[in-house]
Parts: C-alpha cells; sequence; structure tokens
C-alpha cells in the first residue's frame, strides 16, 4: 500500500508524486481504483495505475541509505559483458527494465570498461551499448539526485568524492 503525497518510480525510473487515490471508468463498463501519479518532471502529466497491481508497477524511490549502500558497492560490482550483441541487447533491457540497482551499476561499469577498451584500440561502441549506457546511467543519477537533494549534472561528482573518501579510510 502506497500512500497520497509519497514518491515512488514508475516504468523505466520515472519518479513520481502520488497525489490521490481515485475511482475511475478507463474501459466504460466498470469503475476501479487508481493512484495518480504525477512525474516530478512533467508536472502537467499524470498516470493512473491500479491499486491492485501497484506493487508490480512502482515501487518506493531508495532512501539515502541505500543510495549510499550502492555508491559504496561500485567498486566491487560485477561487470558482466556478452560478446554476442542480441544477447548483450536482451540482458541490457531486462536490466533497464527491473529495479535491481545492483545489476544496473554492474551494467554501466561493463559498458564503461568495454568503452575504455575500445578506445585504446582506436574504436567506440555500437550505438545500441551507448544508449543503453545513456538510460542506465540516467536512471541512476536520477533517483540518486532527487533523493540527495542534487542536481543530476553534480552526481558524477557526488559518487566519485564518495568513493575516494572510502578510498582513502582504507
Amino acid at each position: 500500500m502506497f500512500n497520497i503525497g509519497e514518491y515512488v518510480v514508475y516504468g523505466s525510473g520515472e519518479i513520481c508524486r502520488i497525489e490521490e487515490k481515485t475511482e475511475r471508468c478507463f474501459d466504460g463498463i466498470s469503475k476501479n481504483e487508481y493512484y495518480r501519479l504525477v512525474p516530478i518532471e512533467m508536472k502537467n502529466s499524470a498516470y493512473y495505475v491500479p491499486v491492485k497491481n501497484a506493487a508490480n508497477e512502482i515501487r518506493r524511490v531508495l532512501t539515502k541509505d541505500e543510495i549510499l549502500e550502492i555508491i559504496d558497492g561500485i567498486p566491487n560490482a560485477e561487470s558482466v559483458w556478452y560478446s554476442d550483441k542480441n544477447e548483450r541487447k536482451g540482458y541490457f533491457e531486462s536490466v533497464l527494465k527491473g529495479d535491481d540497482f545492483t545489476e544496473l551499476v554492474g551494467m554501466i561499469k561493463a559498458i564503461y570498461e568495454e568503452r575504455k577498451k575500445r578506445s585504446e584500440d582506436g574504436k567506440k561502441l555500437i550505438a545500441a551499448d551507448e544508449r543503453a549506457f545513456s538510460t542506465a546511467e540516467h536512471i541512476l543519477h536520477g533517483e540518486i539526485a532527487f533523493v540527495m537533494g542534487i542536481k543530476e549534472c553534480e552526481v558524477s561528482e557526488f559518487i566519485s568524492s564518495r568513493l575516494a573518501v572510502n578510498s582513502a579510510a582504507e
């Protein structure tokens, strides 16, 4: 059960505020109870999510402690790279549709490492891998920025600073 005023993540990482619980008839036959979600970046839009399906379609925004735990785990994140582009595409799509931030960080790390390796050989990533990287980074950075109260463009520096402090402490 979610509460009015609560911030949640809907779809592929879009942060929304639950504005109300309302009854609607979208099929012209029966009324159902819905949460009305308003995206924080598009206040003129709204999504209606059936209350009975809400647990499958929306999740609570991560806490600050969860965000810090994810960042602290970056150095040890498992990066998986599939050499077959179709297999890799399927893997990336499943990670992007899921809500496992450990897998998301591992995916970002794998693409970053592959980009670096190819750059050293004078090559670039294929466009699909660049898009997957960009999407994953937007999902991760968007939620970190929202939870930590910083701008999305400041997230990379925030992560780097956190990792540097942890590294110096070891």
